[in-house]
């Protein structure tokens, strides 16, 4: 109980402040606690800061997995859509994630974040496969034109990260703008070249 009350502070402290301007007597603060006590759970702010890092990344997680499962029944475009709309849905909720997620980013920049962007980049695999499977199974059911998996995906995590930034950023009405826009470009780009076009019909 007192470890994730911790966490939970530590998680809004970053998220408020960045990591360099929170200390860990801060956080103590906020728990109602000695900063000794901390010690007794996390034994210095490096490591606090990773293990709040590590829950964030695995709720991220657990939200795009849900997420994938719940639209596993439509078509590869409608899953696409619902995994670019996850980011407005995921985060809009929750500002305090989303605040720590770009104080993060910044902090992961130095050398010192190389341990945190591996966190990540793992937790991201089950994203990425689920966003390759989508094209794929467009590709094989000839929705889609036919194109590199990879190349897609890339293309498609990064159109996400620009999403959170644009979330972030603006007001919701012009997000929501821009994010129609990006979504009706990105699906002309997927069915625009058919089959019959460029491989004649088999």
């Amino acid at each position: 109980m007192m470890k994730s009350q911790i966490l939970a502070n530590a998680r809004e402290a970053f998220g408020s402040h960045g990591y360099a301007e929170t200390s860990l007597r801060q956080i103590a603060e906020k728990v109602g606690i000695k900063t000794p006590s901390l010690y007794a759970h996390f034994p210095n702010k490096s490591a606090l800061y990773e293990a709040v890092y590590n829950e964030v990344a695995s709720e991220h997680s657990e939200f795009f997995g849900g997420l994938v499962d719940e639209t596993s029944d439509l078509t590869p475009l409608e899953r696409l859509h619902a995994l670019l709309s996850g980011i407005e849905t995921y985060y809009r909720v929750r500002p305090d994630l989303a605040d720590f997620s770009l104080r993060a980013a910044v902090a992961e920049s130095h050398p010192s974040g190389h341990g945190l962007r591996r966190i990540f980049l793992d937790s991201e695999s089950s994203l990425i496969f689920a966003v390759q499977q989508s094209f794929d199974d467009g590709v094989a059911s000839r929705q889609f034109a036919p194109g590199d998996t990879e190349e897609f995906s890339a293309l498609f995590l990064m159109l996400m990260d620009g999403l959170f930034l644009q979330l972030t950023h603006y007001e919701p009405a012009v997000f929501r703008q821009r994010f129609e826009l990006a979504w009706r470009q990105l699906s002309r780009m997927l069915v625009t070249t058919t089959w019959g076009e460029d491989h004649g019909d088999e």
